[in-house]
């Protein structure tokens, strides 16, 4: 009797639903750790001839082919797939920044960067020749005519118009920075240039045109965000319907005339070398802006992607900046 009751409540305990998690929980216990410990193995090599570097990543096969690698003149960015475990060689003439998923390199000179995928064993090598490119910019450099005049820069918004903002970044911010790093490099280079505003205060439209027509630049370029990840490049349109009252406020909307296609060869030079620094599909259009219509000089309204989409940190900064110089010069020969 006694045994009978004992396997009645063995029965009543055993619940297979319960087992079946008790044995997943062991499984789980027991190759978690092995799989958490098993990063992929990525090894470094380098070596130097004449003005070529080259830098080898060697690692599993798989791991490579699905490694996304994006250069620029002075960096290398390996992003990969999965985390990984890597010790750095001693003496690298570089800097090296390795994160959970990606690993970065610096380099100190500008260089042009070939890259090949090799197998046996699989391995990414980089080739990066030194010597040529900055040859190509200096020679550039000399050819380009500096800016007699100078270049007059317009930092959008401002005080407490804020423009587009994300977050704490605001519009008016981030172009009074850009105005003023641009303002720097060009004073670096010898060349004139004039900020329309050099703080974080409100300036109408007709005292920017007032200031621009004072200084009489070479160029003038009016620095915006858009609310998209694109760029929109805006040259001078005449509305010949337009009210005289519209141009009798500004009394200068006809001086821009003489200058239309000479605004419209400086958007499209800007924009060709916007889209050969981000590699980014650029919108060109033509509007009747009081801030262009009413400027005597070549002019262009830029909108640069918004901040929601983009950090304009310095290297940000410094790819615009290098996109804008690019384009003033091709405008200029």
């Amino acid at each position: 009797m006694r045994q009978q009751v004992s396997e009645r409540e063995e029965r009543k305990n055993y619940n297979p639903v319960k087992k079946k998690f008790l044995i997943l929980f062991i499984l789980f216990v027991s190759v978690f750790p092995l799989s958490a410990q098993q990063k992929v193995l990525v090894s470094l090599k380098f070596s130097s001839q004449g003005n070529t570097l080259r830098v080898v990543l060697e690692a599993e096969e798989s791991f490579l082919k699905r490694t996304k690698v994006t250069t620029s003149s002075t960096q290398i960015k390996a992003d990969f797939p999965e985390p990984y475990t890597f010790t750095p060689p001693q003496g690298l003439p570089f800097e090296l920044l390795p994160a959970e998923k990606s690993l970065i390199l610096n380099f100190k000179e500008k260089g042009e960067t070939k890259i090949f995928q090799l197998s046996s064993p699989a391995r990414l090598v980089f080739d990066i020749q030194k010597s040529d490119i900055q040859k190509k910019e200096l020679s550039a450099e000399k050819q380009r005519p500096v800016l007699a005049r100078g270049l007059c820069i317009d930092a959008g918004h401002g005080g407490f118009d804020f423009g587009i903002t994300y977050g704490n970044a605001s519009e008016k911010e981030i172009m009074l920075s850009l105005a003023k790093d641009l303002a720097s490099f060009l004073a670096k280079q010898g060349k004139k240039s004039f900020l329309t505003r050099r703080a974080d205060q409100y300036i109408s439209i007709s005292e920017r045109i007032n200031f621009v027509n004072q200084k009489v630049p070479d160029v003038f370029i009016s620095l915006h965000s858009s609310t998209s990840t694109g760029f929109v490049l805006y040259s001078p349109r005449f509305e010949e319907q337009a009210s005289v009252e519209a141009g009798d406020f500004y009394s200068l909307s006809s001086r821009q005339r003489k200058y239309v296609q000479k605004s419209k060869a400086l958007a499209e030079s800007i924009g060709k070398a916007l889209k050969d620094e981000f590699k980014a599909e650029i919108i060109q259009r033509e509007m009747p802006l009081p801030i262009l219509n009413s400027v005597a000089s070549p002019c262009m309204l830029v909108e640069l992607p918004s901040p929601k989409y983009v950090l304009y940190d310095q290297q940000m900064r410094e790819k615009v900046i290098k996109a804008f110089i690019h384009g003033v010069a091709a405008y200029e020969q």
